[in-house]
């Protein structure tokens, strides 16, 4: 007996660690079903089986900002208001000021000649004249042959309406060769493709005319120069005249048919003096 309680009080804790490790397998137990199942490779029936979800859709690209829309097919015409006040005083126009070039309306000037004057060249420097109301600069320009020019004049600050022109002859006898049709402190002839050429093959010398209409303040003026576009298959060059594509009158009756119109000998056709294809070689009886 005594030997039982000393073997007793050597282990008391032996019963104790027998019930832990009990438990221990029984908490594994599940755990060792659900690595036997993940291990057979096939998912137990009725489990949902998460799909990756697709790669999300490239971003559209950004449309590219256009300082202007292009015009429409029913383009306004020039005001011809502008023109009359342009007139009115083209006989006591003086030489406008020059003034020093505003930095935000020469960033300003290139933005509207990206869209107006796309692959053109800029010819000279850029003019930067002082304009009142009512008033306007002259800037003479000369135009190629077989070129194509862009004029764009950019108000500045207090600049509310600017009106552009080309122009031939000396002020007694001033005609308006082009005109801007916008509206506002930007004005331009021949943007978009419509540059402006002279006609047929000699060169051009005019006058190109600032004005501020509204407003006062700085204007900057650039022309801009590129080839002339070649015209499209079939167009008949300048000052050919154009084929007759009005029907046939129709013939009164009674009247004999007309004769066709003689066509022109082949280069098959016989000589001068030779008989006709098929004709006797022999001479007529007399």
């Amino acid at each position: 007996m005594r030997r039982a309680f000393v073997l007793l009080a050597l282990h008391p804790f032996r019963p104790a660690r027998r019930s832990s490790a009990a438990s221990v397998a029984a908490w594994l137990a599940p755990l060792a079903l659900v690595a036997s199942g993940c291990g057979a490779g096939a998912p137990a029936s009725g489990a949902e089986v998460l799909q990756p979800s697709p790669p999300p859709a490239p971003a559209p690209a950004p449309a590219p900002e256009v300082r202007n829309p292009p015009p429409p097919s029913d383009a306004l015409e020039p005001d011809p208001e502008a023109a009359r006040l342009f007139l009115s005083r083209a006989a006591q126009q003086g030489p406008a000021a020059s003034a020093p070039a505003p930095r935000v309306t020469a960033l300003a000037l290139a933005n509207t000649a990206r869209g107006e004057a796309r692959g053109m060249t800029p010819q000279g420097d850029v003019v930067s004249l002082a304009i009142g109301e009512g008033e306007s600069g002259a800037i003479p320009v000369r135009v190629a042959p077989g070129e194509c020019a862009v004029f764009i004049a950019q108000g500045g600050l207090g600049v509310i309406e600017a009106d552009l022109f080309v122009t031939k002859g000396p002020p007694p006898s001033l005609e308006i060769v082009a005109q801007d049709a916008d509206s506002g402190p930007i004005a331009v002839i021949g943007g978009r493709g419509a540059c402006f050429a002279p006609p047929g093959n000699a060169p051009l010398a005019v006058t190109l005319h600032a004005q501020v209409r509204r407003g006062a303040g700085v204007v900057l003026v650039q022309g801009y120069r590129g080839p002339r576009p070649a015209a499209p298959p079939g167009a008949a060059p300048p000052g050919a005249t154009p084929p007759d594509t009005a029907p046939p009158t129709a013939a009164p009756p009674g009247a004999p048919p007309s004769a066709p119109p003689p066509s022109a000998p082949s280069s098959s056709a016989a000589p001068a003096g030779a008989a006709p294809p098929g004709a006797s070689s022999s001479a007529p009886p007399r």
